[in-house]
């Protein structure tokens, strides 16, 4: 007997009233309109939990500036991206990283007409550290940056 207490008493809600559910559907849709048509890049700003940024220059190419974003994933180990900014033409931005590395941030520098990026792989509880080198070569004709097979030897100081 009670579900059909229920059921008598739900068919006498104004939940099955038209009338009375016209302004909760409007807040639904309002509701979820906003959630679809955020932006899809609202959260990048608060993605990471820390942020490091400045410029260097790579010859050929003049001032590029960086940010490295990184946040804690646990056992010591972060994940990370690293974005780079030109002027070509216009004003150029490429991820150039994402990835799980130990000890950020990581270094970027310009060598050689190279754009370096250097982060630390760490034995798992451990300080013994291996550091490993990226380098990344500008491609005037996509204008943007490539990485460079083993092109690490050619960034060391």
């Amino acid at each position: 007997m009670v579900i059909e207490h229920v059921l008598s008493a739900a068919a006498k809600s104004s939940l099955t009233n038209p009338a009375a559910l016209a302004p909760v559907r409007w807040a639904v849709v309002l509701l979820c309109g906003f959630v679809v048509w955020s932006p899809a890049n609202a959260q990048e700003g608060s993605d990471w939990t820390e942020m490091s940024s400045s410029a260097t220059q790579v010859s050929g190419l003049g001032a590029v500036r960086y940010s490295v974003g990184y946040s804690n994933i646990g056992y010591d180990h972060f994940r990370s991206e690293i974005v780079v900014e030109w002027r070509d033409g216009g004003k150029r931005t490429q991820t150039i990283y994402e990835g799980i590395y130990d000890n950020p941030p990581a270094k970027v520098w310009g060598a050689k007409g190279l754009l370096c990026v250097s982060m630390e792989a760490c034995a798992r509880s451990t300080n013994a550290c291996t550091v490993e080198v990226i380098a990344y070569r500008y491609d005037v004709g996509a204008k943007s940056f490539a990485e460079l097979a083993d092109g690490g030897e050619l960034c060391r100081r």
